[in-house]
């Protein structure tokens, strides 16, 4: 077997790899358009040295745009064995881009959101507490101006978590999908789930109260209270009081209705969620004050 892998790789192959391309840029430049993250090439060479090839971690092919002052094309092929660090006895022999277009752009900043591409699948009985939290939630990119004018959001990389029945937490890389377009101010961010066995409670005599009710006039609201039924951590509701949780009517609502009933606005904590009310429609009385 040995023999047999010696002799083989003794032969010499023909080897396609896809070289990344690194761009170095001055200070004050941008480089406007969507620039490839890599090159494809066909290689020849012996197998022992397409091997190393294969397990290089040097294997890139950098452009260094600090010395151009003007848009410019760069041809690839010009000294690529040398950037792309090839052995001698390899060689190269077709690469897919001749050229590389190079245009400049003033360089704009600004902030943009982080949005959460992680995927929580929790256990049968548990729920996320709240929203979940990225710290930071925002970052500050730069760039040439056509291009970060366009971006929206800077997307985390995709992560599911699968079975979770406790709080979670960690650190997840930011998503680079312009690399030689785009500079981040950071490139990791920090993740919390506040996951807990979830429960259901009830609030019974929620008082009814009408907003901005004339002086001259008062709203009697049948029935004057209800109950209120919210889902949450066991920890969560475990914390809530009756003062919690608020129903709500305002007096030009009630004014313009024409059904005869109204539903109110139900006020409840943070990092919980209404299941229901009862009643879910109330009647009311407008009465003027003598």
């Amino acid at each position: 077997m040995a023999l047999w892998i010696y002799v083989s790789l003794s032969k010499s192959y023909s080897l396609d790899i896809s070289i990344p391309l690194e761009i170095k840029t001055g200070k004050s430049q941008a480089v406007t358009e969507d620039m490839p993250s890599s090159i494809d090439v066909t290689v020849r060479g012996k197998g022992w040295d397409l091997l190393s090839v294969l397990i290089s971690k040097d294997l890139k092919y950098t452009l260094d745009l600090s010395k151009y002052k003007r848009d410019t094309k760069i041809a690839t092929e010009q000294l690529v064995s040398e950037r792309i660090n090839l052995k001698p006895d390899v060689s190269l022999v077709t690469i897919d881009t001749d050229t590389i277009d190079i245009e400049f752009d003033k360089i704009l900043e600004k902030t943009v959101p982080v949005k959460n591409n992680i995927k929580v699948n929790l256990r049968e009985g548990y729920g996320i507490v709240g929203t979940p939290k990225l710290t930071p939630d925002s970052i500050e990119i730069s760039g040439a101006a056509n291009v970060v004018s366009k971006i929206r959001y800077i997307p985390t990389e995709v992560r599911i978590f699968e079975n979770v029945n406790a709080p979670l937490s960690g650190t997840i890389a930011l998503k680079d999908t312009l690399p030689n377009s785009l500079k981040y101010s950071i490139k990791f961010v920090d993740f919390r789930y506040n996951i807990q066995l979830s429960a259901e409670k009830t609030i019974e005599d929620v008082l009814i109260s009408v907003n901005g009710v004339p002086d001259d006039k008062e709203v009697l609201v049948i029935p004057p209270k209800i109950s209120v039924s919210v889902r949450g951590g066991v920890d969560q509701l475990a914390r809530i009081v009756p003062s919690d949780v608020s129903a709500m009517l305002e007096f030009d609502a009630i004014e313009e209705d024409t059904l005869g009933f109204i539903v109110p606005q139900i006020v409840i904590p943070e990092e919980t969620t209404l299941l229901k009310s009862e009643p879910q429609k109330l009647q009311y009385i407008i009465k003027k004050k003598f």
